[in-house]
């Protein structure tokens, strides 16, 4: 049986603002995904700059946008409207409910993770997203050849992705392994908030591609 704590987000859903009831975005709220297409999932797509470039070098695909925060997903349906684009989904929650409630297996072309929370504190470390059970559960969604790319900043979280390459090296092909190709400035990736803010602190943010075999 599932329960309320099953799909448990953590962090603010909404900006500080004492009053944030726009809920604009629901507008291209995500449909269930046919699996005959070519479905891209950006997880904690922040603002929407890495949702609004897949969907403009992707037109043909779907991309849908899974994110807690409902600022940010205000942020990009405006910019959707603006930028004339119909192949944006949206789905305002946890990317583990997202899964279970409207993927089916093989219905996933392609997955992108750009700069998750790192949750720092040792008593957070639980809550980080990537592991070999998030890799285990998403497997049977992904179609074969499927590519999961991973961006991220945090040089423990950096050694946790790492860790966790080889423990599913029987089921994920790493792709970039040489080090030149870890980054992320070297590849023509979205600009994101996360991204300037890294840079802003002197950090090369870590790029890693993977292919489920």
């Amino acid at each position: 049986m599932i329960n309320n704590s099953t799909y448990r987000l953590y962090g603010r859903t909404k900006g500080r603002k004492k009053k944030n009831n726009d809920q604009s975005f629901l507008k291209i709220k995500l449909k269930e995904l046919d699996k005959k297409k070519l479905n891209i999932i950006d997880i904690g797509s922040g603002f929407g700059e890495s949702t609004i470039k897949l969907a403009k070098d992707n037109k043909k695909k779907i991309i849908i946008s899974c994110e807690k925060y409902i600022d940010g997903l205000n942020c990009l349906f405006r910019k959707s409207q603006e930028e004339l684009l119909d192949n944006i989904y949206i789905y305002q929650g946890n990317v583990h409910q997202m899964i279970d409630e409207y993927c089916s297996e093989n219905s996933l072309y392609e997955v992108w993770i750009l700069f998750p929370d790192p949750w720092p504190k040792k008593k957070h470390l639980k809550r980080r997203l990537i592991n070999k059970s998030f890799f285990m559960k998403i497997n049977k969604y992904l179609k074969s050849g499927a590519l999961i790319h991973i961006a991220s900043d945090s040089k423990s979280y950096v050694s946790q992705i790492l860790k966790t390459i080889h423990l599913i090296k029987e089921d994920f092909e790493w792709l970039n392994q040489v080090k030149s190709e870890w980054n992320y400035n070297s590849e023509i990736l979205p600009a994101t908030k996360y991204y300037k803010k890294a840079l802003e602190n002197g950090l090369n943010p870590f790029f890693v591609k993977l292919r489920k075999l």
